[in-house]
């Protein structure tokens, strides 16, 4: 179950940085949610690397694979949204501490 997590947390870093990546590259995908162009990846990168961690951890429950791979990139989306948190709040702290010196 750890191996699943640690799974979810990479590609929850990798669609993060995609994202932004791509909103700062192309300016019409701005006006899109990033919510949106996270759940379009993360659900593509299910896809294409075959990662769908729903099914092994429900004991087989999930039987079709695309849903797996739907509710999977899905999760991952939503760990994005934490992952630009995370980083937001931690750059942020950076600026005050180094206006404090």
């Amino acid at each position: 179950m750890s191996e699943a997590l640690l799974t979810l947390l990479y590609l929850a870093v990798a669609v993060e940085f995609i994202t932004e990546t791509l909103r700062e590259s192309f300016p019409p995908l701005q006006r899109l949610p990033a919510c949106w162009i996270s759940a379009v990846l993360g659900i593509f990168i299910c896809y294409l690397t075959d990662r769908g961690l729903l099914a092994p951890a429900s004991g087989g429950f999930i039987r079709c694979a695309y849903i797996d791979y739907l509710l999977t990139g899905l999760l991952i989306s939503r760990g994005a949204g934490v992952m630009h948190d995370l980083i937001s709040a931690f750059s942020g702290l950076g600026r005050r501490l180094l206006k404090g010196i």
